[in-house]
Protein backbone atom coordinates (compact mmCIF):
# COMPACT_ATOMS: atom_id res chain seq x y z
CA UNK A 1 0.00 0.00 0.00
CA UNK A 2 1.38 3.39 -0.98
CA UNK A 3 1.94 5.94 1.74
CA UNK A 4 2.26 9.69 1.53
CA UNK A 5 4.08 12.05 3.79
CA UNK A 6 1.96 14.99 4.83
CA UNK A 7 3.43 18.47 4.85
CA UNK A 8 4.02 20.03 8.28
CA UNK A 9 1.56 22.73 9.27
CA UNK A 10 3.72 24.31 11.99
CA UNK A 11 7.15 25.82 11.56
CA UNK A 12 9.95 23.60 12.74
CA UNK A 13 11.79 25.11 15.70
CA UNK A 14 14.60 23.34 17.51
CA UNK A 15 16.03 24.94 20.66
CA UNK A 16 19.39 23.91 22.07
CA UNK A 17 20.95 25.01 25.35
CA UNK A 18 24.56 25.46 26.38
CA UNK A 19 25.75 26.01 22.81
CA UNK A 20 29.13 27.71 22.60
CA UNK A 21 29.83 30.77 20.46
CA UNK A 22 32.36 28.70 18.53
CA UNK A 23 29.70 26.09 17.67
CA UNK A 24 27.25 28.82 16.64
CA UNK A 25 29.82 30.36 14.30
CA UNK A 26 30.63 26.94 12.82
CA UNK A 27 26.93 26.36 12.05
CA UNK A 28 26.70 29.75 10.39
CA UNK A 29 29.71 28.95 8.23
CA UNK A 30 28.24 25.58 7.22
CA UNK A 31 25.02 27.31 6.10
CA UNK A 32 26.42 30.62 4.84
CA UNK A 33 24.98 30.11 1.33
CA UNK A 34 21.58 28.85 2.49
CA UNK A 35 18.40 30.83 3.18
CA UNK A 36 17.25 28.13 5.62
CA UNK A 37 17.39 27.13 8.36
CA UNK A 38 17.64 30.41 10.27
CA UNK A 39 19.63 30.72 13.47
CA UNK A 40 18.97 32.88 16.52
CA UNK A 41 21.59 32.85 19.26
CA UNK A 42 21.24 34.37 22.70
CA UNK A 43 23.97 33.77 25.26
CA UNK A 44 24.18 30.01 24.84
CA UNK A 45 20.63 29.33 23.64
CA UNK A 46 20.37 28.47 19.94
CA UNK A 47 17.09 28.33 18.05
CA UNK A 48 17.04 26.73 14.60
CA UNK A 49 13.94 27.53 12.54
CA UNK A 50 12.88 26.17 9.14
CA UNK A 51 10.15 28.30 7.51
CA UNK A 52 7.13 26.86 5.70
CA UNK A 53 5.84 28.12 2.32
CA UNK A 54 3.11 30.31 3.83
CA UNK A 55 5.74 31.91 6.05
CA UNK A 56 7.73 32.91 2.98
CA UNK A 57 4.63 34.08 1.10
CA UNK A 58 3.81 36.49 3.92
CA UNK A 59 7.45 37.59 4.09
CA UNK A 60 7.59 38.37 0.37
CA UNK A 61 4.26 40.20 0.52
CA UNK A 62 5.56 42.39 3.31
CA UNK A 63 8.72 43.05 1.33
CA UNK A 64 6.64 44.27 -1.62
CA UNK A 65 4.52 46.52 0.61
CA UNK A 66 7.59 47.97 2.36
CA UNK A 67 9.26 48.68 -0.97
CA UNK A 68 6.15 50.47 -2.22
CA UNK A 69 5.78 52.45 1.02
CA UNK A 70 9.43 53.55 0.99
CA UNK A 71 9.07 54.76 -2.59
CA UNK A 72 5.88 56.67 -1.72
CA UNK A 73 7.67 58.37 1.18
CA UNK A 74 10.58 59.23 -1.10
CA UNK A 75 12.99 57.15 0.98
CA UNK A 76 15.89 55.08 -0.29
CA UNK A 77 15.82 51.45 0.78
CA UNK A 78 18.43 48.71 1.14
CA UNK A 79 16.94 45.22 1.53
CA UNK A 80 19.17 42.69 3.26
CA UNK A 81 16.74 39.78 3.67
CA UNK A 82 17.82 37.31 6.35
CA UNK A 83 21.40 38.59 6.62
CA UNK A 84 23.22 37.34 9.72
CA UNK A 85 24.06 39.99 12.31
CA UNK A 86 26.11 39.05 15.35
CA UNK A 87 28.15 40.55 18.16
CA UNK A 88 30.49 38.36 20.11
CA UNK A 89 30.73 40.98 22.86
CA UNK A 90 26.97 40.59 23.40
CA UNK A 91 27.11 36.81 22.79
CA UNK A 92 24.10 37.23 20.51
CA UNK A 93 23.24 36.89 16.85
CA UNK A 94 20.16 36.88 14.64
CA UNK A 95 18.84 36.20 11.16
CA UNK A 96 15.54 38.05 10.84
CA UNK A 97 12.99 37.03 8.23
CA UNK A 98 13.78 40.34 6.53
CA UNK A 99 15.66 43.49 7.45
CA UNK A 100 15.89 46.93 5.89
CA UNK A 101 18.04 50.03 6.00
CA UNK A 102 16.16 53.28 5.31
CA UNK A 103 17.54 56.17 7.35
CA UNK A 104 20.95 54.52 7.10
CA UNK A 105 20.60 53.32 3.51
CA UNK A 106 23.66 55.34 2.43
CA UNK A 107 25.77 53.50 4.99
CA UNK A 108 24.44 50.04 4.08
CA UNK A 109 24.47 50.33 0.29
CA UNK A 110 27.06 48.09 -1.32
CA UNK A 111 28.37 46.73 1.97
CA UNK A 112 29.62 43.14 2.04
CA UNK A 113 29.84 42.91 5.82
CA UNK A 114 28.76 44.75 8.96
CA UNK A 115 30.26 45.20 12.40
CA UNK A 116 27.41 46.23 14.67
CA UNK A 117 29.85 47.40 17.32
CA UNK A 118 30.42 50.42 15.07
CA UNK A 119 27.87 50.16 12.22
CA UNK A 120 24.18 50.96 12.76
CA UNK A 121 21.76 48.03 12.99
CA UNK A 122 18.95 47.65 10.43
CA UNK A 123 16.36 50.42 10.70
CA UNK A 124 13.54 47.88 10.39
CA UNK A 125 13.37 44.16 11.14
CA UNK A 126 10.46 41.93 10.09
CA UNK A 127 9.45 38.72 11.86
CA UNK A 128 6.75 36.37 10.54
CA UNK A 129 5.51 34.61 13.66
CA UNK A 130 2.83 32.08 12.85
CA UNK A 131 4.46 30.24 15.75
CA UNK A 132 6.21 32.08 18.56
CA UNK A 133 9.97 31.89 18.95
CA UNK A 134 11.35 30.27 22.09
CA UNK A 135 13.90 33.09 22.27
CA UNK A 136 12.74 36.53 23.40
CA UNK A 137 13.69 38.27 20.18
CA UNK A 138 12.55 41.69 21.32
CA UNK A 139 15.12 41.63 24.12
CA UNK A 140 17.71 40.49 21.60
CA UNK A 141 16.84 43.19 19.05
CA UNK A 142 16.83 45.84 21.78
CA UNK A 143 20.36 44.78 22.75
CA UNK A 144 21.43 45.49 19.15
CA UNK A 145 19.55 48.80 19.13
CA UNK A 146 17.18 47.94 16.25
CA UNK A 147 14.82 50.96 16.16
CA UNK A 148 11.72 49.17 14.83
CA UNK A 149 10.35 45.62 14.59
CA UNK A 150 7.28 44.45 12.66
CA UNK A 151 5.61 41.21 13.73
CA UNK A 152 3.05 39.48 11.52
CA UNK A 153 1.18 36.46 12.92
CA UNK A 154 -0.75 35.46 9.79
CA UNK A 155 -3.70 37.70 10.69
CA UNK A 156 -2.49 41.04 11.99
CA UNK A 157 0.64 43.18 11.92
CA UNK A 158 2.10 44.77 15.03
CA UNK A 159 4.53 47.66 14.67
CA UNK A 160 6.91 47.99 17.62
CA UNK A 161 9.28 50.90 18.17
CA UNK A 162 12.22 51.01 20.55
CA UNK A 163 11.73 53.33 23.50
CA UNK A 164 14.72 53.30 25.79
CA UNK A 165 15.66 49.65 26.14
CA UNK A 166 12.23 48.11 25.36
CA UNK A 167 9.69 48.05 22.54
CA UNK A 168 6.22 49.50 22.59
CA UNK A 169 3.40 49.10 20.05
CA UNK A 170 2.71 51.93 17.63
CA UNK A 171 -0.19 52.36 15.16
CA UNK A 172 2.23 53.91 12.66
CA UNK A 173 5.74 53.14 11.53
CA UNK A 174 8.70 55.15 12.77
CA UNK A 175 10.65 54.38 9.60
CA UNK A 176 7.74 55.31 7.29
CA UNK A 177 5.37 57.48 9.33
CA UNK A 178 2.39 57.43 6.96
CA UNK A 179 2.19 53.61 6.93
CA UNK A 180 -0.14 52.12 9.55
CA UNK A 181 -0.13 48.65 11.06
CA UNK A 182 -3.81 48.21 10.16
CA UNK A 183 -3.34 49.05 6.47
CA UNK A 184 -0.13 47.06 6.00
CA UNK A 185 -1.56 44.06 7.84
CA UNK A 186 -4.67 44.12 5.65
CA UNK A 187 -2.58 44.16 2.47
CA UNK A 188 -0.43 41.24 3.58
CA UNK A 189 -3.42 39.23 4.79
CA UNK A 190 -4.94 39.15 1.30
CA UNK A 191 -1.62 38.98 -0.55
CA UNK A 192 -1.32 35.21 -0.50
CA UNK A 193 -4.85 34.52 -1.78
CA UNK A 194 -5.35 37.30 -4.34
CA UNK A 195 -4.08 36.96 -7.95
CA UNK A 196 -0.69 38.65 -8.07
CA UNK A 197 -1.46 41.37 -10.63
CA UNK A 198 -4.67 42.41 -8.90
CA UNK A 199 -2.93 42.51 -5.53
CA UNK A 200 -0.02 44.56 -6.88
CA UNK A 201 -2.52 47.07 -8.28
CA UNK A 202 -4.04 47.39 -4.80
CA UNK A 203 -0.59 47.89 -3.24
CA UNK A 204 0.30 50.57 -5.80
CA UNK A 205 -2.99 52.37 -5.20
CA UNK A 206 -2.38 52.34 -1.46
CA UNK A 207 1.19 53.58 -1.94
CA UNK A 208 0.02 56.45 -4.13
CA UNK A 209 -2.31 57.42 -1.28
CA UNK A 210 0.69 57.52 1.09
CA UNK A 211 2.28 60.06 -1.19
CA UNK A 212 -0.82 62.20 -0.74
CA UNK A 213 -0.78 61.73 3.03
CA UNK A 214 -3.46 59.02 3.12
CA UNK A 215 -2.94 55.74 4.97
CA UNK A 216 -5.74 53.33 4.09
CA UNK A 217 -5.58 50.81 1.20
Amino acid sequence: MATTKSQPTVESRVVLSCVSWKTYEALLKDHENSSAPRFTYDRGTLEIMSPLPDHEVDNRCLETVIDAAAEAHGFDLVMLGSTTFQREDLVRGFEADSCYYLANADIARGRKSFDLRTDPPPDLVVEIETSRSAVDKLVLYAAFGVPEVWRYDGRALTMLVLKGDAYGPSPTSRAMPRATSEAVGRLVRVGGTTPRRAWLATVREWASGLGAGEVEP
